[in-house]
């Protein structure tokens, strides 16, 4: 039985693949599998795969095609390893990754999963930023971490190792969700369990036009599951003054992420995605209808685009004076 299972469900990132796969054989931790789940991929991941003769490479490919949660969940289903991580196809492990989440792992029965900074890269695998949400490795307690979580998802993917035991008690992705299911399976994870961040990246996100989050961002399609998810979290919460202010919480940080998306929309001209997350943003909490930036926004995704930067132009002047 493998200590790790590294699971990498993949659809049609064949570009990608290939690295990926050799940032896991490339590991100074040696006990692993590599669960390759192919979710009915119709470009060349099946040779690329079939071209490894590691013992330790299972190639798995699925004739039906699923949605990406339901591709998760085959991993999940296949993984036999005491821990397991998921690797997006289009992100890598760094050198010392399967180590060090292993050893945290081992030397902590509490931490129910480990998960920390990432390098960001673009599509050569060029870095191009860190996201890292602490300076330095903490351990958190339920449930600091899953209030945490409730303002948004801190978890990147590829930085992520759990234990199967809390992969069993937590359960499976949600497939009627296509935006935000990684999110509530890690509050699923925090509710119950310790987890530990580590501040050092061992792991590469890559951010592409390719990416699906990339593609439903451009959309803004993700905002009525993101309240679904916050909805169908805080049901689960016991009643009373401390849910009521996570709800608060939760909802103000939604909204503030649509206001964002909404200006980076606005400043690339895609004005309908501007008027969708605005839309989202006063859902989630009406009283961003009181806002000037809502209604500058508002204005400046009907009007000439220069009437916005003329806004941000006086609110920083105005901003500068105040100090």
């Amino acid at each position: 039985m493998p200590k790790i299972s590294v699971c990498i469900p993949t659809y049609n990132t064949a570009r990608y693949l290939p690295e990926a796969i050799e940032s896991v054989l490339s590991q100074d931790f040696a006990d692993f599998e590599l669960v390759i789940c192919d979710n009915a991929s119709t470009d060349s991941t099946c040779e690329i795969c079939l071209g490894y003769s590691d013992p330790r490479v299972r190639y798995v490919r699925f004739e039906q095609l699923t949605n990406q949660a339901g591709n998760f969940n085959r991993c999940l289903e296949e993984a036999l390893g005491e821990f397991i991580t998921l690797l997006h196809a289009d992100d890598y492990f760094l050198p010392g990754f399967l180590s060090d989440c292993a050893r945290r792992l081992t030397e902590d029965d509490q931490l129910g999963f480990v998960f920390g900074a990432v390098q960001v890269v673009d599509s050569n695998s060029a870095v191009t930023s860190i996201k890292s949400q602490w300076s330095e490795d903490r351990k958190f307690m339920p449930p600091e971490l899953f209030e945490a979580l409730m303002s948004g998802c801190l978890v990147s993917p590829p930085s992520l190792m759990v234990r199967k035991s809390r992969v069993e008690k937590a359960g499976a992705f949600r497939t009627d969700l296509t935006w935000g299911h990684d999110w509530e399976w890690t509050l699923r994870l925090a509710e119950a369990s310790g987890a530990e961040y580590v501040s050092q990246p061992f792991a590469a996100y890559r951010d592409h036009d390719a990416n699906g989050t990339a593609e439903i961002l451009n959309a803004a399609t993700n905002g009525r599951q993101e309240r679904l998810i916050l909805k169908d979290t805080l049901a689960r919460i016991s009643r009373g003054s401390h849910r009521r202010i996570l709800r608060r919480q939760s909802f103000r940080a939604l909204s503030l992420r649509h206001m964002y998306f909404a200006e980076r929309a606005l400043l690339s001209g895609r004005n309908s995605v501007t008027r969708n997350n605005l839309y989202h943003a006063a859902l989630a909490e009406p009283a961003m209808l009181t806002r000037p930036t809502f209604w500058a926004l508002l204005i400046g995704s009907v009007a000439p685009g220069s009437l916005y930067a003329r806004y941000r132009s006086l609110r920083t002047m105005r901003s500068g004076v105040q100090q």
